[in-house]
């Protein structure tokens, strides 16, 4: 039975006229803290053609022991067209279910789930996706996904094949680690598959870490980034500390800074099958062990507009490092109307470094006070 005097009443009105339920969507409302109440509603909504909206208690936290029917997940998964209302509400693992992994949302192929205002917290998987794993339409505004884990890909989220897309959100302290058996997943933050769609504007993500790729985002797929921050993420033995890329990515006015790589890519990794269009964003004191403090690229990356300082290599290319595979289409890096400086590397290439065969076209660009030189291979219209 729904707790509370409104979900009761959507809940009599369900059962009462089933045919008007077919015609409008519900809307249920469930008191604080009310897990079985939450778990019904979902339930309830799910089953209605029209799907429905869930509201949550405000400034209140819902506190899962255990899984649903040994689903994995902390609730039904979503299988209708379900939104979820909160108002500084919490859905969070709780610390008595012990060993007991679970995630808290799934949603499901050809289903759609919006959350508003709501931090999902506490996940743990062995699989995909430690606080949300999406095969459908996930929509979050104004929500936070933070201090969630996974075995897989996603610590925070997996996008397995669906659409996800972030407005005003943060994606914080999410992990993503090596199994005892198994191999270790990617995208500490956020994972986002080759058939998936990645959407994030307004948004942070900050504090994420991968024991492989992706400490902040890992991308296969289609990633648009508008006005958004990635901080503080760590790739701790590979590449690409804000953001590996092996699909197309499309950044426009954000941030990357902090980011921490232990090979290459301390701010982004983009692959030899990597596009890269980057505009009105800048890269500030990233990190990588070995080469591309602020970008590794093997594939395509255009930036327009943008700005690499003060980032570091261990081995090349403190700001850029522009990498040929000998196997691989011919490397090509653009840089229009952009700033190189203040990079430093170990070894060569403070600024850019360009590796034989690969190719830097610069247009109106200005690199300057990188050490130990501005530029190492064949950089034309690069001093020093």
């Amino acid at each position: 039975m729904l707790a509370g005097t409104a979900a009761a009443a959507s809940l009599s009105l369900w059962c009462a006229t089933p045919a008007m339920a077919d015609q409008a969507a519900l809307k249920v409302s469930v008191d604080c803290g009310d897990v079985i109440g939450l778990i019904n509603a979902i339930v309830l909504v799910n089953a209605n053609p029209q799907g429905g909206t869930v509201t949550l208690a405000e400034d209140c936290a819902y506190r899962f022991e255990d899984d649903f029917a040994d689903s994995g997940n902390a609730l039904p998964a979503i299988t209708g067209k379900v939104s979820i209302i909160g108002d500084d509400s919490t859905l969070i693992r709780s610390s008595r279910a012990g060993v007991n992994l679970f995630r808290i949302l799934a949603v499901n192929e050809n289903a759609e789930l919006t959350l508003k205002d709501v931090t999902v917290t506490g996940g743990d998987t062995e699989g995909d996706g430690g606080g949300i794993a999406n095969e459908g339409k996930l929509w979050l505004f104004y929500s936070t996904v933070a201090g969630n884990q996974a075995g897989g890909d996603g610590g925070g989220i997996s996008n397995e094949g669906g659409t996800v897309t972030l407005y005003g959100s943060r994606v914080l302290t999410n992990v993503v680690t090596t199994p005892v058996l198994g191999e270790a997943g990617d995208g500490g933050g956020l994972s986002n598959n080759a058939a998936g769609i990645l959407i994030l504007k307004k948004t942070k993500v900050t504090g994420n870490t991968a024991d492989e790729d992706g400490g902040g985002i890992q991308n296969q797929g289609t990633l648009f980034l508008e006005r958004t921050d990635v901080e503080n993420n760590e790739a701790r033995d590979d590449d690409g500390g804000g953001l590996n890329n092996l699909g197309t990515a499309t950044i426009k006015d954000s941030e990357f800074e902090q980011n921490w790589a232990g090979l290459e890519g301390g701010g982004i990794n983009n692959s030899e099958d990597g596009t890269l269009s980057i505009s009105g964003t800048s890269f500030e004191e990233n990190v990588s062990g070995q080469d591309g403090g602020g970008i590794n690229n093997e594939g395509t990356a255009t930036l327009n507009k943008s700005v690499v300082e003060e980032n570091q290599a261990g081995r090349d290319g403190g700001g850029i490092n522009n990498e040929q595979d000998p196997q691989a289409d011919q490397t090509l890096l653009t840089l229009a109307d952009s700033k190189v400086t203040e990079n430093r590397a170990a070894r060569i290439g403070g600024g850019i470094n360009n590796w034989l065969g690969a190719k830097v076209t610069l247009l109106y660009t200005k690199i300057f006070k990188n050490r130990p030189t501005n530029c190492a291979g064949i950089v034309p219209g690069c001093k020093g």
